[in-house]
């Protein structure tokens, strides 16, 4: 059998990821985002933006580091990400299950959320992939992002919640995310990174989130490892004003309208 393209449909459409494409592609889409952001003084933009937007072609489902999002989806006013904020040499950086445009007070900002579907991708990704040794820029990346979440934690333990210790050794995943909302609200825009739970997932019949409590425990677990739990939620504003948070939610896919929006 030939290997299917990977042009014809998304790799691992299943889970979180599945869940995510039916969500960006629905009718309903931005009436179920803006309902998980109630409280946050927040709404989708009206040109939102959104990575990914569907199933059709592979540049519209694939997953987008924000460096990039931010080139083609340019928020008023920001030049954007400086490449050689996270690493100075090529490797991987961060990526996002989906990323838009808001409007917080009134001003643009940025939601980026990390989706999860069943307890075992709380693990997953829970260290900076091995530095190679031999391997000079290789050596140079990894400081890198190990200086940007030492400069992140001490920031984020001068706001007086507790001490913040992000890892690359452990939840790095988790560490980049605040390192990401932290750096963005330094440049200047109002963000918000969204933990969203897909409630009793069909594809995780071993460890589903049954209900939006089983989620938030797990992700409690999982921040107090590298932060106090009392951060979540609240929003924040740095010397400047610039308001961010980290917000968790969770939602079941059986809401969604699986019409194209």
């Amino acid at each position: 059998m030939a290997k299917k393209n990977s042009e014809d449909a998304p790799n691992r459409d299943k889970g979180s990821y599945r869940h995510m494409l039916d969500l960006v592609s629905a009718s309903t889409f931005r009436a179920v985002v803006n309902s998980l952001l109630d409280g946050t003084d927040s709404r989708l933009a009206e040109s939102d933006g959104r990575h990914p937007v569907g199933r059709s072609k592979k540049k519209e489902w694939t997953e987008t580091v924000l460096e990039d999002y931010l080139k083609r989806h340019p928020l008023p006013e920001y030049e954007g990400l400086h490449r050689k904020w996270w690493i100075p040499f090529k490797g991987n950086r961060p990526t996002w299950d989906l990323i838009c445009h808001l409007e917080v007070e009134g001003k643009p900002g940025l939601l980026l959320v990390e989706a999860k579907a069943h307890l075992g991708e709380m693990i997953e990704k829970n260290c900076k992939s091995p530095v190679d040794t031999k391997n000079e820029r290789s050596i140079a990346n990894d400081l890198s992002i190990r200086l940007r979440l030492v400069e992140t934690s001490v920031a984020l333990s001068s706001l007086g919640f507790g001490f913040f210790h992000l890892s690359a050794d452990h939840d790095y995943q988790l560490s980049n995310r605040l390192a990401y909302l932290h750096k963005l609200a330094c440049e200047g825009v109002p963000v918000i990174l969204m933990y969203l739970g897909w409630e009793g997932s069909t594809d995780w019949p071993i460890d589903p989130f049954p209900d939006g409590a089983t989620w938030q425990e797990a992700v409690k677990w999982h921040f107090e490892r590298i932060g106090p739990w009392q951060f979540v939620e609240k929003q924040h504003r740095l010397e400047s004003g610039i308001p961010f948070q980290m917000i968790v939610r969770s939602v079941s896919p059986s809401i969604l309208s699986l019409s194209s929006s």
